[in-house]
């Protein structure tokens, strides 16, 4: 397995500044963590007792080692905002041992590329982070991710969008079984690794769940593996039984769709059943009843599916109806084209009609804060 060399070369610590700190009895003094909020990372009464309370926190039995706790992370380019934003996630922090605990485990997210906004959240998702063995859990973790991704990147990214660090042994083995399992659907590396960068957690689930659910997408969705839709369509049904798949689609059924394009149109558009069934029937009674669309037409443009109903595809099509009815414009542009032009370019697009209707995207824009 991949090893970070550099992470394993011995560091003398380069905070100078903290050498020349002496320690005297007043120091050990234990302090109340509110004053100390207050007076060093200039925290208000309110915010410091709230602070103080998450952390479980009455007093500092160091003063001295938590200067030296907020010396270090100011050594590693945080500023006082950050600092402040570290220590509101996670105040124990104030406790831990600057030389012992922290500074070789922010040396090795350092070297990994994490540094300032990155490292803050780091923190801010993994607030035990310092509490974890930096050889035991956290240097493992960062192998296997190093392993699977390629890249210090791409690593990056993943712990910046997942609790990455809350990885045992048997969930890194979780980890790597799941990956072994796609591959045997036939999943490229490539594709695994766009996965695993948009759902990072969703590929910790149990691996019997996630091989039943790939299954079910092959065999009940009729969507082949070798589709780039497969494995988002895996995702959304992850956490759905079937019957609760079942339902959406007998949905469908009960508007006339067939087998055929219900399937044609999961493969085209999965997140489709990301939607409740509240909102895929309130959009079909729209789309077909409303507007007599056909299930053809609403294949050949299903991203209607994807839109808000109530704030863009109501109030575009009543602008619509409206420049009909003056013949300002005929069968194009089509409601589909306007309700996926973005929001600038479609009062653009209304402000070529500003003369002949004045006011006609105050009535829109009205239209819309209606149902915000």
């Amino acid at each position: 397995m991949f090893r970070f060399s550099a992470f394993f070369r011995c560091h003398a610590f380069r905070y100078s500044s903290l050498s020349t700190v002496t320690e005297t009895s007043a120091d050990r003094k234990p302090r109340l963590i509110v004053d100390y909020l207050v007076d060093s990372l200039q925290f208000s009464k309110q915010d410091a007792v709230a602070v103080s309370s998450k952390g479980k926190l009455t007093n500092l039995r160091s003063p001295i080692n938590s200067d030296l706790v907020l010396n270090l992370f100011k050594d590693y380019g945080l500023n006082l905002s950050q600092i402040r934003q570290i220590i509101s996630s996670a105040p124990k922090i104030l406790s831990c041992k600057a030389n012992k605990t922290l500074e070789p485990k922010l040396k090795v997210f350092q070297e990994l590329g994490l540094s300032g906004s990155d490292l803050v959240c780091l923190i801010k998702k993994n607030p035990e982070i310092f509490g974890y063995g930096l050889h035991t859990r956290i240097m493992p973790g960062l192998d296997l991710l190093k392993k699977l991704l390629g890249s210090d990147e791409r690593v990056i990214e993943v712990i910046n969008k997942s609790r990455w660090l809350y990885v045992t042994s048997s969930s890194m083995k979780r980890l790597s079984t799941n990956i072994s399992l796609l591959q045997k659907f036939g999943l490229s590396n490539e594709r695994i690794t766009k996965f695993m960068l948009s759902n990072p957690e969703k590929l910790m689930a149990d691996p019997k769940l996630l091989e039943s659910r790939l299954s079910y997408v092959e065999q009940n969705l009729g969507i082949s593996p070798d589709l780039p839709s497969f494995i988002h369509a895996a995702s959304v049904v992850l956490w759905s039984s079937d019957s609760e798949v079942d339902k959406k689609m007998q949905i469908f059924k009960s508007f006339g769709w067939s087998d055929s394009e219900i399937s044609l149109l999961f493969r085209n558009q999965p997140y489709v059943l990301n939607k409740s069934e509240g909102n895929i029937r309130e959009k079909l009674k729209f789309f077909m009843k409303d507007l007599g669309y056909t299930p053809s037409y609403l294949l050949s443009c299903n991203t209607f599916f994807t839109l808000s109903l109530d704030k863009r595809v109501i109030p575009r099509n009543m602008m619509l109806k409206i420049l009909k009815e003056k013949k300002l414009v005929k069968d194009k542009p089509s409601l589909i084209t306007i309700a996926t032009y973005s929001e600038l370019r479609f009062l653009e697009f209304l402000k070529g009609f500003e003369k002949v209707i004045p006011g006609i995207r105050e009535i829109y824009m009205d239209s819309v804060e209606k149902v915000s």
